[in-house]
C-alpha cells in the first residue's frame, strides 16, 4: 500500500515536471516570436523600413536612379508619405547634380561663389565651371528639378528643412527656366550651350532690343512666380537650418533676396514678360 502511494506521487511530480518544462518551453518559443517579429524588417527585404534604408543608401550612394524607381514603388504603395517624398524629391535634385540630402553641404557649395546672390552660382553648380549649360540637357534638367518640387510640394506640413530645400529647388528651376528662354530666343540649336553666368547673358543681349512675346509663355511666367513664392518662404526658414537668429543676414537669404530683387523687383511674387526682358537688359548694361 505505501508502495503505490509513493509510486503515485512519483508519477504525479514526474507529471508536474514535464508540465512545468512544456510551459517553460513554450514561453521560449512565444519569446523568440516576439522578438523575430520586432526584427523581421531587418531580414524582410520587402518591408517598408528595409526599403527605405535601401532608399536611402542608394542617394548616399549617388545611385540616384536607382534610388528614384525603389522610391516611386513606396510612393504607390505608401501616397503621402513624407519621409518618402523628401527622399524622392532627393533623388530627382541628384539626378540633376544637387545634394539636397546633405542640406547644409549644398548650402556652402552655393554661397562659396564669390557672387553668390547672381544667377552665376546656378550656372556653376548644374553647368560647367564656366557656368555653360548645355542646350541639349535643359528639358531633362527641368523635367527633373520639376519632379523635385512636386514631390515636395506634395508634403501638408513640410519641415523648415523640407521649405529651404523647396527653395533650393526653386532657385535652380528658375534659372534654368531663364536658360530655357534664352535658347529658345537665340534659335541656339542642341550641339551649343547657354552661359548661365551674369556676364554670359549680358553679352549675348549686348545692344539688342529684348523681346520675348513668343519665349516668355503663360506657362513658363507662371512657373517663374511659383518659383520666386517658394524662394521667398524659404528666407524663413533659412533660421531654423543654419542656426542663425531670426531677422540677421546670412549668406543664403541675401542670396535668395538678391535673386528674387532682380527678377521681381516689385515684389508680388508675380514674374511679367517686362520684368523678365528688363532682367536681361540690366545684365548687359
Amino acid at each position: 500500500m505505501t508502495r503505490t502511494i509513493l509510486s503515485k506521487r512519483k508519477t504525479k511530480g514526474l507529471m508536474w515536471a514535464v508540465c512545468g518544462l512544456l510551459l517553460l518551453c513554450f514561453a521560449i518559443i512565444a519569446i523568440t516570436s516576439c522578438e523575430e517579429n520586432s526584427l523581421e524588417w531587418l531580414a524582410d527585404d520587402s518591408s517598408y523600413e528595409a526599403r527605405i534604408e535601401e532608399a536611402r543608401i542608394a542617394i548616399d550612394d549617388r545611385e540616384y536612379a536607382r534610388a528614384r524607381d525603389l522610391l516611386l514603388q513606396l510612393k504607390a504603395e505608401y501616397p503621402g508619405d513624407p519621409l518618402i517624398l523628401q527622399y524622392l524629391s532627393n533623388a530627382y535634385a541628384g539626378l540633376v547634380g544637387l545634394d539636397t540630402f546633405n542640406l547644409l553641404t549644398t548650402i556652402d557649395q552655393l554661397i562659396e561663389e564669390e557672387n553668390p546672390g547672381s544667377i552665376d552660382m546656378v550656372g556653376n553648380v548644374l553647368g560647367s565651371l564656366s557656368g555653360e549649360i548645355n542646350v541639349a540637357d535643359i528639358d531633362e534638367i527641368l523635367a527633373n528639378l520639376e519632379n523635385a518640387i512636386n514631390a515636395l510640394e506634395e508634403i501638408p506640413n513640410p519641415t523648415d528643412d523640407q521649405t529651404v530645400q523647396l527653395g533650393l529647388l526653386s532657385l535652380n528651376h528658375a534659372a534654368m527656366t531663364i536658360a530655357d528662354i534664352v535658347a529658345q530666343d537665340q534659335d541656339l540649336p542642341e550641339t551649343d550651350t547657354v552661359e548661365l553666368t551674369e556676364d554670359g547673358l549680358g553679352e549675348t543681349y549686348e545692344g539688342q532690343v529684348i523681346d520675348l512675346t513668343d519665349e516668355a509663355t503663360t506657362e513658363r511666367l507662371d512657373d517663374l512666380s511659383d518659383d520666386i513664392e517658394n524662394i521667398g518662404n524659404a528666407v524663413d526658414s533659412i533660421a531654423s537650418i543654419t542656426g542663425i537668429e531670426a531677422g540677421q543676414e546670412n549668406d543664403l537669404s541675401e542670396s535668395f533676396d538678391e535673386f528674387t530683387q532682380d527678377v521681381d523687383p516689385n515684389g508680388d511674387d508675380s514674374i511679367t514678360q517686362s520684368e523678365l526682358q528688363n532682367y536681361l537688359g540690366s545684365l548687359s548694361s
